[in-house]
């Protein structure tokens, strides 16, 4: 197959995983049914109660996945760096493709030239693609981008696809020839699409010279949803809690029973709307009477425990499955501390620092592209903020240790989460502030072992002679 359709192929096959992923992640996955006539019964009493867990190992994983500074090796580039941060708000694009790289396991961002410098702006994995060499499955071929573009109708709106493929010397556009795409769209299917900018067969220059567009991913060579794991568990707490609260209307409105005496059919005929029914509310200071009645009871509605404990059990294997600290699911106030709260997250640390180097390495390709744009050919570096749980008496106290022993104290702030520009000025101060004090005592030293030095007599020498009798 041609690049044009194996990659429309590989959006089109992804599309039910991610949509899947997206479900999990907002808690909007239908609940499993081993049996259709409870599905039907659940539908009287509502089946949309869910306890929605399955996000939090993707929250725990994003809310410590965050950019302190990129810096480029010469003074010029990294102001030039600085400017597009602040212009183009490339915080909120951070922020934005790494949640949804997280969700869907995969999430792409998209660099353009533009009269003012760049843009920068992220797409959604259902859209785009990046195919890679065969040989060397870190060297992207291509990349494409396919959407829905309305067409000129007298009608009824209508639409149909169009698709980009980027190279690095050029861009090739095309555009479905039928409204539907079948289910496996072949070369056949796309023609060229004509635009001032491409010649008469769809392909115009590619002005910047790389692959505009860079692909995050949580793993390699695919990237997985961070909660893939937790589907299992997750569906398994909704039906705990979708069947508790089906069975909680019991609790609050029993099920009530009547025996009729042997031989007596007069309990049979009463029917909802009968005045001969006797009433089945039992009001303070009343006596009730049934007629040819042997017993009255009502059923027990289901003890909570059955869910209950099944619940918790389901929550903790979520937890164990996603190494995601179980205090995350449980915040009774019981949260560990020092040691024992750093053994508890080791796992999630490590995985997060599993995902700042996949998705470090490709923001190094996305500033080294922003810098390309503007003329610089160098190399950036990507600064983290730390993962570790911080701001504790003891991670001070073992800071405090480190320094004592000789350990570089930027290194020991950028430890304790500090920013890396904040912790490079305080070096600098610290360090004059350092080489003024021995400044300082090297001259007061100085002065006190400094002998005093013979007045200069012929200064005190008056003319008379006598100069050096008055010095003595």
């Amino acid at each position: 197959m041609t690049d044009l359709t194996t990659a429309v192929n590989l959006i089109l096959a992804k599309r039910d995983d991610y949509d899947t992923a997206q479900e999990y992640y907002e808690g909007a996955v239908e609940e499993v049914f081993a049996s259709t006539s409870v599905r039907r019964a659940l539908k009287k009493t509502g089946d949309h109660f869910r306890l929605n867990f399955a996000a939090t190992p993707v929250n725990a994983v994003n809310n410590r996945l965050e950019i302190a500074s990129v810096s480029a090796i010469s003074e010029e580039a990294g102001s030039y760096l600085d400017r597009a941060w602040a212009s183009n708000e490339l915080q909120l694009e951070i922020a934005q493709v790494h949640k949804n790289a997280l969700i869907y396991g995969d999430a792409y961002l998209v660099l353009e030239r533009t009269e003012n410098g760049f843009q920068a702006y992220y797409n959604n994995p259902k859209s785009v693609t990046v195919l890679y060499d065969e040989e060397n499955p870190r060297l992207k071929r291509c990349a494409a981008k396919i959407w829905a573009v309305a067409v000129e109708s007298t009608d009824k709106p209508r639409y149909k696809t169009r698709v980009n493929l980027y190279y690095a010397d050029r861009i090739e556009k095309y555009i479905s020839r039928a409204e539907r795409l079948p289910m496996r769209p072949r070369d056949v299917d796309f023609e060229p699409y004509v635009d001032q900018y491409t010649d008469s067969d769809g392909v115009m220059r590619n002005p910047l010279g790389f692959i505009p567009v860079y692909h995050f991913r949580t793993e390699h060579p695919e990237g997985k949803p961070e909660h893939l794991l937790a589907y299992g568990a997750q569906d398994m707490i909704n039906k705990l809690a979708i069947t508790q609260m089906a069975a909680n209307d019991f609790h609050g409105f029993p099920q009530r029973f009547v025996l009729a005496e042997a031989a007596s059919t007069e309990a049979a005929d009463f029917d909802e709307d009968s005045e001969d029914r006797p009433s089945r509310a039992n009001n303070p200071g009343e006596e009730l009477w049934y007629q040819n009645v042997k017993e009255v009871g009502q059923f027990k509605a289901a003890d909570p425990r059955t869910f209950l404990e099944p619940l918790k059990a389901y929550i903790r294997a979520l937890a164990t499955i996603t190494e995601t600290p179980v205090h995350y699911f449980e915040p009774t106030g019981n949260v560990p501390s020092g040691e024992a709260l750093r053994v508890a997250e080791a796992p999630l640390v490590k995985k997060v620092r599993t995902r700042q180097l996949s998705f470090g390495a490709t923001w190094r390709e996305v500033f080294s592209g922003i810098l390309a744009i503007g003329g610089f050919k160098e190399d950036v570096q990507v600064h983290w903020k730390a993962v570790e749980t911080f701001d504790t008496k003891e991670s001070w106290e073992i800071a405090y240790k480190k320094i004592q022993t000789g350990l570089p104290f930027a290194q020991t702030m950028l430890e304790q989460g500090y920013d890396a520009a904040l912790v490079e000025m305080w070096d600098a101060e610290r360090k004059a502030a350092q080489e003024a004090s021995q400044r300082a005592s090297q001259g007061s030293t100085q002065q006190e072992t400094t002998p005093v030095q013979p007045a200069d007599t012929a200064a005190l020498d008056d003319g008379s002679g006598d100069g050096m009798a008055k010095a003595a």
